[in-house]
């Protein structure tokens, strides 16, 4: 009796390969960047990196497209870690610091930091859409045939962009910057197929989440500092 490999799994979804990752690579990046609870946005990563790894399976041997999935993986697990042991968003909890800052739009007022970050947003949607079907821009080095990576490549790096300009804290900010990682990481497959920069795009992965992980863990120390001292 055989047991059906992950390539065999990965198959399954193959129907979802072109523009619908292209599409399902939208919904999470702006989930990640609008950052409406961390379980939310780790969630969206997850699947992120899940479709992004389908994408690679068009521009790289399967057995290093597969390895993607990987790092992706192992870095979501070092985020949902960190989150749960400094109580990340607990209610009860004194980190991160609530925003009660808001914004008057119309009737409706929302917190501050979310209307940043939606603006932020649909400016990068805005941005990506002239670049998209306003000038029909393609990145160097990337055949046209690919234009659903294309697009996938800008939308990544666009939202994550405008995560990483509109975040006060590390862990939303770390998600979007590897929400941008992952667009910079498609752009570069494309063009260089090496081993060597496999490698060295997989510990930059690392190295950012775990730099994440450091920063949000010092910074709860620190609150928790504060309320003690109070």
């Amino acid at each position: 009796m055989s047991f059906p490999t992950i390539f065999d799994w990965l198959e399954t979804f193959s129907v979802l390969r072109g523009y619908p990752a292209t599409w399902i690579i939208l919904g999470t990046g702006v989930l990640i960047a609008l950052f409406l609870d961390w379980r939310l946005s780790l969630f969206a990563l997850i699947i992120q990196y899940l479709v992004a790894s389908l994408l690679y399976f068009d521009l790289l041997n399967p057995q290093l497209a597969i390895i993607k999935l990987f790092v992706g993986m192992f870095v979501c697990l070092i985020l949902y870690w960190t989150a749960r042991q400094v109580n990340y968003g607990c209610s009860t909890g004194s980190y991160p610091p609530k925003s009660k800052s808001q914004v008057q739009i119309g009737s409706l007022s929302i917190p501050r930091n979310l209307a940043e970050r939606s603006a932020a947003i649909l400016v990068a949607l805005a941005l990506v859409g002239v670049l998209e079907w306003g000038f029909s821009f393609y990145l160097p080095g990337l055949p046209e045939e690919l234009g659903y990576i294309n697009l996938a490549i800008l939308l990544l790096i666009a939202l994550g962009m405008a995560g990483v300009i509109t975040s006060r804290d590390s862990l939303p900010g770390g998600m979007s910057v590897l929400t941008f990682l992952t667009g910079f990481e498609l752009y570069f497959a494309a063009l260089d197929q090496s081993t060597r920069t496999l490698a060295i795009l997989a510990a930059l992965n690392f190295i950012v989440s775990l730099l994440v992980a450091y920063l949000t863990q010092r910074r709860y120390a620190k609150a928790v500092s504060v309320v003690n001292n109070d």
